[in-house]
């Protein structure tokens, strides 16, 4: 089979390579326990991805192993040595070991969710994202009539956004300064947008709260800078989620500002994996959430290299890369 490896910052090489299940048949054939060999359709680029790529220091390791880090993938079971789906069946499974940069990969039969064909399967994908997403907020309660100010609207600001919008927030504030993606992030719920190229974050969320500050404040970029703003932009007693992969092992915090707010520090990675992206894949099945506005561009997975140049550099107004792994790979308008 293809294989995609990251070898040096920023480059990725297709190689040929044994399929994992015959890897793991002469190595290991006991490790084939609940595994499920799935031909690959669809994968996205997720921000969780980029350290490695980029070569970002504690994430990097290089040459990566065949198959990379993508992990969001949707695909055909071939084999299945777990009792959770059958040969044949379109499923979207987390990867066990490599990841889905290949044309095959073995995913978890505890991770395996079937998919619906009523929408798009690159929306239908967004499932797993979505799933980390719930997982968070289920750890905070609920959220009905709250103030709430999204730093970043990437892909996973706008499932924040989109979500917060379901449970009811009085007032979700997407911050960026990309245009494209402010513009996405009213799509997804937003009430009020911020320009941080045109205005300062704190200033603009003072005005638009009339003073209170946030109730709920989400950090989804994983810089220092940014961290420490969201700390000025909380009310006391607020909630504070820490969800962007940080790109440094340590950061230099407003320690002083955080602690004397009384501020309730969250992070999270990762979900429940067999409650919560079946709980994502129910929602944009029922359409109680649109995920399409985040979905801007499609490659074939022969320009892998070019699906994380446009999600590390943000090129041409990127927000979600969908690596296809068919003919037909296409430009979302």
């Amino acid at each position: 089979m293809k294989a995609g490896r990251i070898i040096a910052p920023e480059t990725i090489e297709i190689i040929q390579t044994d399929r994992p299940d015959v890897t793991m048949e002469a190595t290991n054939p006991d490790g084939l326990k609940d595994k499920v060999l799935i031909r690959t359709l669809s994968a996205a680029v997720c921000g969780s991805d980029h350290p490695s790529f980029l070569g970002d220091g504690h994430w990097a390791s290089f040459p990566s192993a065949p198959g990379g880090t993508l992990h969001e993938c949707i695909g055909i079971v071939e084999k299945t040595w777990s009792d959770t789906c059958s040969e044949g069946d379109l499923v979207l499974a987390l990867p066990g070991g490599t990841g889905a940069m290949a044309e095959y990969f073995l995913g978890q039969g505890s991770s395996v969710v079937h998919v619906p064909d009523n929408l798009p399967r690159e929306e239908l994908l967004m499932a797993q994202p979505l799933g980390t997403v719930i997982y968070c907020l289920k750890k905070l309660g609920l959220w009905y009539e709250t103030e709430v100010a999204i730093m970043g609207q990437g892909p996973m600001g706008l499932l924040f956004t989109g979500v917060l919008s379901n449970l009811g927030a009085a007032k979700i504030i997407g911050i960026d300064q990309h245009q494209n993606r402010l513009e996405a992030s009213h799509q997804m719920g937003a009430t009020h947008t911020v320009d941080t190229s045109k205005i300062d974050p704190v200033e603009a969320i003072t005005d638009i709260t009339e003073g209170r500050m946030a109730d709920l404040v989400i950090e989804v970029v994983g810089e220092q800078d940014t961290f420490n703003t969201c700390i000025k932009l909380a009310r006391r007693k607020a909630d504070f989620i820490n969800f962007g992969v940080p790109r440094k092992q340590q950061y230099t915090i407003d320690m002083g500002d955080l602690f004397r707010k009384n501020l309730k520090l969250t992070t999270s990675v990762g979900p429940d994996i067999d409650i919560d992206f079946k709980s994502g894949m129910q929602m944009i099945h029922e359409k109680r959430i649109d995920v399409s506005p985040l979905i801007t561009h499609s490659v074939p997975f022969a320009k892998v290299q070019e699906a994380f140049e446009l999600a590390t550099r943000r090129k041409d107004e990127c927000i979600k890369v969908i690596v296809d792994y068919e003919e037909g790979s296409r430009i979302y308008e």
